[in-house]
């Protein structure tokens, strides 16, 4: 009798505390021993480490204006941790090569695909004129994620059928990691472009540190937590005993955490296009904390379930406390559900935080290391000057010659008109109109190349107030734009009307880079505002321009056209390398 006997205040104490975790609350937004629940209480601090290392390497790799390598180890951050913790608690029993290697590699693979998706499917409105148009909604906000989200269920629900893997903890651990690596992949994968750009790009730091930082924990704890919970619940529904199948309530039901976790993570997306970069993190991380607070609970009733069929056996050693208890539901000592344990009986592997944090460090240094040679060796180079040193270059030829449309002559001409006087024209073949009013046009071309005109009364802001508020609305759009010291006009005039202007550089959401020239002039009563903005990178012209974006003398041939009230007159953009 003594034998058999079961100290059943632990039971309490782990049904009353997290299941995986007795000493928190199953309402607390934990991360680490949600996402890693098979983990002891020493691995819980020790993945705790690792993750505010990653972090901080993050900030400070973008800190030091190494964005591109900061994306990288945000996007590997998490999987990494994920993998370590496969290997810490050896959680597919016999089987750990082969489930690992489907449930990281499908997530990585429809990861992929969901990033050159993105990129078939991009607009380069949503690059030039604005993130929030129709198309880039549609697709950036609903559709890639609802579709990632329905690929990335289809690794962890191959394996249902599979009598070994019968834990709701199981269901959970699958979708978390297929999540994980399908954000890493998509994140590398959609920002192709970015990484060839080279690995010191410009653009103020503060953004891209809270860019990096929503990429790199925000986003893949998220859908960690939205995937592993709906998978969970698929488990719940065809793993649990059926008596317990309805004690979550609706969160545990499929019809009810499918349809959530799919728009758990449409929110996150529309929350990055509509807010500034301090308020998607702020949003995200409350998005991401909700998750995993969900996802907690049905780890806390899976292992609570499976505790009550678990029969009382022999004492084993917890590998929470270390200390001898009865193979039964908790540990009498600690309280935590040996089910949520690793499920060898050996150890977990390793020899301490000091082992863990050198693997860490060793493999995240070579991925990092590795993509950032490949990085410095796509990287494009620098663009020359048209003319020798000393030399003054001479303006572009205006005469046909090969290159982008822009140079070509105008042959579908539109003439658009302000009731302020102020006049233009510009090839209707060549340029697509994307906002038309009394006093301001707006234009794009060869989907690398956006013109706005605006005008306005003279009297009330000076061009170089009226400079400094485009540049806070451009920051609206590029939130890293700064100015371009390398590639500053020699001067700036509109209809041959000196005025102000100065060159900008940054990068759009997904980090495409853009190039800004804006200009302000006032003549009598009127005041014009010019904006430029190209996604081509600078380059050594083939053409024979003076700039290194040669795609703006396209621009160049649409201001010649302008006029003042009363005047006939040219206006070129002047900019030399």
């Amino acid at each position: 009798m003594g034998h058999d006997r079961v100290d059943h205040s632990a039971s309490v104490r782990g049904a009353r505390g997290f299941a995986a975790a007795p000493h928190e609350h199953p309402l607390a937004p934990r991360v680490v021993s949600t996402l890693f629940p098979h983990l002891p209480r020493q691995g819980h601090d020790s993945f705790r480490v690792l993750l505010a290392l990653g972090a901080a390497l993050i900030a400070s790799l973008a800190l030091a204006g190494l964005f591109p390598v900061a994306l990288i180890a945000s996007a590997v951050l998490v999987p990494l941790l994920v993998v370590l913790y496969f290997r810490e608690v050896d959680v597919y029993e016999g089987e750990p090569l082969g489930v690992l290697v489907l449930t990281v590699a499908w997530g990585a693979v429809t990861g992929v695909g969901m990033g050159l998706l993105a990129e078939v499917v991009r607009s380069a409105d949503a690059t030039l004129v604005s993130p929030t148009t129709g198309h880039a909604v549609l697709w950036r906000g609903v559709l890639i994620p609802l579709i990632g989200f329905g690929l990335v269920l289809l690794g962890p629900l191959a394996l249902l059928r599979y009598k070994a893997f019968d834990d709701v903890l199981d269901g959970v651990t699958f979708g978390g990691a297929c999540a994980v690596s399908f954000a890493g992949a998509e994140l590398l994968t959609h920002s192709s472009t970015f990484l060839a750009s080279g690995l010191e790009p410009a653009g103020l730091v503060t953004p891209w540190v809270l860019r990096l930082l929503t990429l790199g924990l925000a986003v893949p704890v998220l859908a960690a937590a939205a995937v592993g919970a709906a998978s969970g619940a698929v488990w719940l529904r065809y793993r649990a005993p059926r008596r317990d199948r309805g004690r979550l309530g609706l969160l545990g039901n499929p019809l009810v955490a499918l349809p959530l976790g799919a728009l758990l993570l449409i929110g996150s997306a529309l929350l990055q296009l509509y807010l500034s970069r301090w308020a998607a993190l702020a949003a995200v991380v409350v998005v991401a904390g909700a998750a995993v607070v969900w996802l907690r609970q049905l780890i806390h009733l899976g292992l609570l379930e499976e505790a009550a069929e678990v029969e009382i056996g022999p004492e084993v050693t917890c590998a929470n406390c270390g200390r001898l208890t009865r193979r039964h539901s908790f540990c009498a000592h600690c309280g935590v559900s040996l089910r949520a344990l690793p499920k060898s009986p050996r150890h977990p592997r390793g020899g301490g935080r000091g082992r863990l944090l050198a693997r860490f460090g060793v493999a995240l240094a070579a991925l990092i290391g590795v993509a950032a040679a490949v990085m410095a060796g796509v990287q494009p180079g620098a663009a020359r000057p048209p003319c020798p040193a000393g030399v003054a270059c001479a303006d572009p030829p205006r005469a046909p010659v090969p290159g982008p449309p822009s140079l070509r002559p105008l042959s579908r001409i539109q003439v658009w008109r302000s009731s302020l006087g102020v006049r233009l024209s510009f090839d209707a073949g060549v340029w697509r109109v994307v906002g038309s009013t009394d006093r301001r046009l707006a234009l794009i071309a060869a989907d690398q190349l956006a013109l706005t005109i605006e005008a306005q009364p003279a009297g009330g802001a000076t061009d170089q107030q009226l400079l400094v508020d485009e540049l806070v609305s451009l920051r609206d759009r590029y939130p890293d734009l700064e100015l371009d010291r390398l590639h500053q006009p020699a001067a700036t005039a509109i209809g041959s009307v000196p005025g102000g202007g100065e060159a900008l550089v940054g990068h759009d959401l997904d980090g495409r880079p853009v190039e800004a020239l804006i200009e302000a002039a006032t003549r009598g009563a009127v005041t014009v505002l010019v904006t430029a903005l190209t996604s081509q990178q600078a380059h050594t012209s083939a053409n024979g321009a003076a700039t290194p974006f040669d795609i703006l003398v396209g621009a160049d041939a649409v201001l010649e056209t302008f006029r003042w009230p009363g005047q006939a007159a040219l206006s070129r953009v002047r900019r030399r390398a």
